[in-house]
This record gives structure tokens, C-alpha cells and sequence, in this order.
């Protein structure tokens, strides 16, 4: 019996999935983080009994789950990509580029419109019966929302958080416009992939 590639997508998550939550940075904030992460996992479940979405489609989730698995275990603020290109290429990816904070969480946001368009396409194509152009406009429209809203929900939690708790949750790491600076990239990673499809 073939196993569908979807399946082994979802067999490989679920143990980076499960490796992520030994010896997190945080234990609490990890769960916080997994929330959306699992969220998503059992909606894929559900619409992939009865309407699957293209291999593209999978791949594309995949890989942006699986950066948020790396930011939940080591926080978004402190992965050490630095550590990692230095190992791999021996230099930092902070010196080359004269970053001043960690951009990991400015990546994921970027690849939030880059990698979800597609798929949320798909099931625009399906659900709202619209194709083309409409299809990718009223994707991207519902991506930046989601967007906008993850970063409220973000902003929320942290209100009932020590202040140290909140920063650390929330990743801004000094930035007051951190928030808008997110919504902006995912927007961006949006236009992209909009405009290759």
C-alpha cells in the first residue's frame, strides 16, 4: 500500500513537532507558540479527508509549520541562525547583512504571504468557486488579515503578561513598530508569490 505524500509530510512534522517541545527555550511560551501551529495542523486534517490540496500545497505548508517548530523551540528572538551559518558557511549572517536584531521572526512573516498564498488560493478556487486573478486577490486579502489578526491576538496575550514575559513572548526586541513591520512583510511575501502565479 502507497502511502501519500501528504502522510509522510505529516508523519515527518508530527516528530519535529514532538522534538520541539523537549528542552524548549521556554516551556510556556512554546505551547503559546504550538497553539496556531496545531490549529492549522488539524484544519489541514480535516479539509485533506475530503478536499486535498496539491503536493505544491502541502510542501509549501510544510515547510513554513516547520520554521514555525524552529522559532516555538527556540523562541523567534534567539534562533541561532548565526550559530548555524557560521558552522556551515564560516561567517554571520548578522555581520554580513549589519542586522541589528534577530530577524527570524521577520522571515517567518515573509514567508507567511511567500509560502501560503498558493494553498490558500486553492481553496479559494474551491470554496468561493472564483478563479484567476480573483482568486489570488481574495487570497491575499484573507492572508493579510489573518496576518493582522494574529498580530492583535499576539498583542492581547501579551497584555496579561509580566512585561518581560510579554517582550520575550512577542519577540519586538526594542521595536515599538514590530507588529506593522511583520503585517508589512507578510504583505510583501504575498505580492511576491502573487505575482509568480
Amino acid at each position: 500500500m502507497r502511502v501519500p505524500y501528504r502522510a509522510w509530510l505529516l508523519i515527518i512534522f508530527l516528530i519535529a513537532l514532538i522534538i520541539s517541545v523537549i528542552n524548549p527555550a521556554n516551556r510556556q511560551d512554546v505551547i503559546l507558540e504550538h497553539i496556531p501551529t496545531v490549529a492549522c495542523l488539524v484544519f489541514l486534517v480535516v479539509v485533506s479527508r475530503r478536499q486535498p490540496l496539491s503536493d505544491l500545497s502541502y510542501s509549501l505548508i510544510f515547510i513554513y509549520l516547520m520554521m514555525h517548530v524552529v522559532g516555538a523551540h527556540y523562541l523567534y528572538s534567539s534562533v541561532p541562525y548565526d550559530d548555524w551559518s557560521h558552522r556551515l558557511l564560516g561567517v554571520s549572517i548578522t555581520e554580513t547583512f549589519g542586522f541589528r536584531r534577530n530577524q527570524y521572526d521577520r522571515l517567518v512573516h515573509f514567508m507567511h504571504g511567500l509560502l501560503l498564498l498558493q494553498p490558500t488560493r486553492e481553496l479559494v478556487i474551491r470554496w468561493m468557486r472564483v478563479d484567476g486573478v480573483r482568486a489570488v486577490i481574495i487570497a491575499g486579502a484573507f492572508l493579510a488579515v489573518l496576518s493582522s489578526m494574529y498580530e492583535l491576538i499576539e498583542w492581547l496575550i501579551a497584555v496579561f503578561m509580566d512585561p518581560e514575559a510579554a517582550e520575550r513572548y512577542n519577540g519586538q526586541q526594542g521595536d515599538m513598530f514590530d507588529a506593522q513591520k511583520d503585517m508589512a512583510l507578510a504583505l510583501l511575501g504575498t505580492c511576491i508569490s502573487g505575482t509568480i502565479m
